[in-house]
Parts: structure tokens; sequence; C-alpha cells
């Protein structure tokens, strides 16, 4: 996928939190997503998400709660009709919701770009007003999104992006994953094929890579702390 330059831009950038606090801090993440985010693929269901957030865990002052409310074979559109996403919110109260889509279901159904983009709305306005940080992460690279469905991938991509300019807010983090993985593919004379779990879905190398990568780019973003939502100033 193509990168998506969000350089200089408050509401998709976060200022890393670098110092260790000499004490460990729990926070919960919860996950929004369908079959890839559940871990599609990988014989333990152990997607790049969790393993990312495992590696946070073993790795940093922060132990993260892993709330997994992926919905195999779902959608933001078909989520969204359901109001899951505010009962979650209330139950489960996270500090930071992750909105990781493979939105292949989305190009396969043909989705409309206006039901989309309320969708995504609802959910990052749900969880900015339950006081959550919001991470939209792209999915990892499969041969769907390397291939004949990379265009129309694209266009949601850039509507998610626009959508989560619309709030303003320093609480909406931009990680784009897919691109850091096709670089890294790129850098190693590799392609989508030795991560091929099938055409929707990478098989456990690719979780295993997605994750790693995953975790670089949120100690990049975050540093070594906790996520924190911070209250905006408009």
């Amino acid at each position: 996928m193509g990168k998506i330059k969000t350089s200089g831009d408050a509401v998709l950038t976060a200022t890393p939190t670098n110092s260790l606090q000499g004490q460990i801090n729990t926070e919960k993440v919860m996950i929004i997503g369908g079959s890839m985010a559940h871990g599609w693929k990988d014989p333990n269901d152990n997607s790049y998400l969790k393993r990312a957030f495992t590696s946070l865990t073993n790795s940093t002052d922060t132990k993260w709660v892993y709330d997994d409310r992926t919905k195999v074979g779902g959608s933001p559109v078909s989520l969204g009709k359901t109001g899951d996403v505010q009962t979650w919110l209330n139950k489960d109260k996270p500090q930071v919701v992750v909105i990781s889509w493979g939105l292949l279901n989305d190009v396969y159904d043909k989705t409309p770009v206006k039901p989309f983009n309320a969708a995504i709305k609802q959910e990052i306005q749900e969880s900015l007003a339950a006081h959550a940080a919001v991470l939209i992460v792209t999915s990892p690279v499969t041969k769907a999104t390397a291939t004949y469905d990379h265009d129309q991938i694209e266009t949601y991509i850039q509507n998610e992006v626009a959508d989560a300019r619309t709030f303003n807010s320093q609480n909406i983090h931009f990680i784009d994953l897919n691109s850091a993985m096709t670089t890294y593919m790129k850098a190693h004379n590799q392609t989508w094929k030795m991560y091929y779990g099938d055409s929707w879905h990478p098989n456990q190398a690719g979780h295993e890579l997605g994750g790693e990568l995953l975790y670089n780019l949120l100690i990049q973003t975050f540093g070594t702390g906790p996520i924190l939502y911070k209250t905006d100033t408009n």
C-alpha cells in the first residue's frame, strides 16, 4: 500500500512518552476488527495485534490487558448497526481502543463510502467519549492487499484517515502497519507469498512479522510508557 503522509498533523501523531516510571502500569486495550485482527490462520489465533501488545507487556513498564472484541466476518457498517461498541466500552472501560479492520469484507460487499464513513466515525466518537485513546492500525500485507484489492483498500484507508482528521483530536493515532510491512519485504527481497495463509489472511509467520513491526511502530510513537488519553483543547 502507498505511504500516507501524516507528518506534522496533530490529529494523527503523538508525542512519545520515553521515560520509564519505575513501576508497573496496567492498561486495557480493546480491539475492534474482523478475522485478520482476531488472528485468522494463526494456529492459536495469536494475531499481529496480540503479539505486539504482549511484547509491550514483556519489555516496558506497562502491563497490557488484551480485550478481543473482534467480529470474524464483520465490518464497520455491520458492527455499527448493533450498538455493541458502546456496550463494550461501558462494560470493559479500556484506556486504548484499536480499530484495525482488514477492509476486505467491505471491498467484497462494495460498501458505499457514506455508510462506511459514518460507521468509522461512530467507533471513533464513542471511544473518545469514553476517554480512550484511539489507534487506527492498517492490516498486515496479504495477497489481496498487495495485488487485486490494493486500490479499493487504499480508498477505504484514505477515508479512515479523513474521518479521523475531522475530530481534530490529539487522541487519535494512525499506525500504517501495511506500509511498514511492505517496506520491510522489499528491503529483504520478500513478497506476500512467504506470509500466505489464504488470499485474505497472513499465516503464522505473517502475524509474527506484523506483530514485530507493530511493536516497533508503537514504541516509536509512544515510547515505553503507557498510552495516555489527553484532554483536547479546541
